[in-house]
């Protein structure tokens, strides 16, 4: 009980082992139906979302809606962050016995000596971006020199953002950096950025489409960052022993939620309304326009690629951004994922 309280005063808002059945391998065969063979009793599991719910999350999102997860036993409460940087901070101190965060900031936590790993990808490419309006004036990285560019907060978000603008030939005196947590879009459409770094080109960059705003989207694969599975399901080190059933069923849940929200737009999104983690400034329009970026990029397998992540890693500590290069091995592991490529 005293988890479960601590769960809920830090978090914002609050089968088979071997293989995910035929319904969730393919979206177009998926009923989207809630599942029937319910477990009578199934096991509370509380996690950490990456941030409010939205389209990244589907597979929790729809596995939730539909009953996924209890069809596995597990009852599975998800929560936002109260602060974007503590996903997996609540998984290493065991506030959340799961959490979903970004592959960087497991590099850098497993670099920091906190006991956590990679478990399974839920968005399997980078999505993150420089953004800023057309109106502004502002033609390339160069030109921010002056402006202030806003982050959400995540450590890795300002190191990323460091090595972008020296390619440019800026310096971290050169720009203001200010951290402003959910309210990315906010403060663009505000004033109080110029420029936004650490949002989703299908996230942010669709909801200001949606606007009408014309948006001018930089994807960070194009500004020198390394493709890598960018949201990933973290748990601790000592879970992967302790409770490998349940990280697999978990997996395997979430893959069938995704398939099904793939195969099934409509569902995806009654799934994140349905939410009380969502955000709700968010209108009809926006949600549908960040469902129809999000989908068609999402892992149904969770299947982590160790190859781009090593890549990832040497990248980070070139950079500077870790002191040494973590073993893939001590980051990842995917024999939790439903197949491997």
């Amino acid at each position: 009980m005293a988890i479960i309280a601590a769960a809920a005063a830090l978090l914002a808002g609050c089968g088979s082992d071997h293989g995910l059945d035929a319904t969730a391998r393919t979206g177009a065969e998926n009923s989207a139906r809630p599942a029937t063979d319910v477990s009578p009793n199934p096991r509370s599991l509380w996690i950490t979302l990456d941030a409010r719910a939205g389209a990244e999350n589907v597979g929790v999102l729809t596995a939730q809606l539909l009953r996924y997860f209890e069809a596995r036993g597990l009852h599975v409460e998800a929560g936002s962050p109260a602060n974007v940087a503590a996903p997996v901070l609540y998984v290493a101190d065991k506030t959340a016995v799961l959490g979903i965060s970004q592959l960087p900031q497991v590099v850098m936590a497993r670099a920091e000596g906190e006991p956590v790993v990679a478990v399974g990808s839920l968005l399997p490419q980078p999505t993150a971006a420089m953004i800023w309006l057309r109106r502004s004036g502002i033609r390339d990285i160069a030109d921010l020199r002056g402006h202030t560019i806003a982050i959400p907060g995540v450590p890795f978000q300002r190191a990323f953002l460091m090595a972008v603008l020296g390619r440019a030939g800026l310096t971290p005196k050169d720009v203001e950096v200010r951290e402003v947590g959910y309210n990315l879009v906010p403060a663009l459409i505000r004033g109080r950025a110029d420029a936004i770094f650490g949002g989703s080109q299908n996230l942010e960059g669709a909801q200001l489409e949606s606007r009408g705003l014309a948006p001018v989207v930089t994807p960070v694969r194009d500004l020198g960052v390394p493709p890598y599975d960018e949201i990933v399901v973290v748990a601790r080190t000592t879970e992967l022993a302790g409770r490998p059933r349940m990280i697999r069923h978990f997996l395997a849940a979430t893959a069938h939620g995704t398939a099904t929200g793939v195969g099934d737009p409509d569902v995806a999104e009654k799934a994140i309304e349905k939410s009380f983690e969502r955000d709700p400034t968010l209108d009809g329009r926006t949600l549908a326009a960040q469902v129809k970026a999000t989908l068609p990029l999402l892992s149904t397998t969770g299947h982590i690629n160790p190859a781009r992540a090593a890549r990832l890693v040497a990248w980070m500590h070139e950079q500077g951004m870790v002191k040494r290069e973590i073993p893939v091995s001590k980051l990842l592991t995917n024999r939790f994922a439903q197949t491997n490529p």
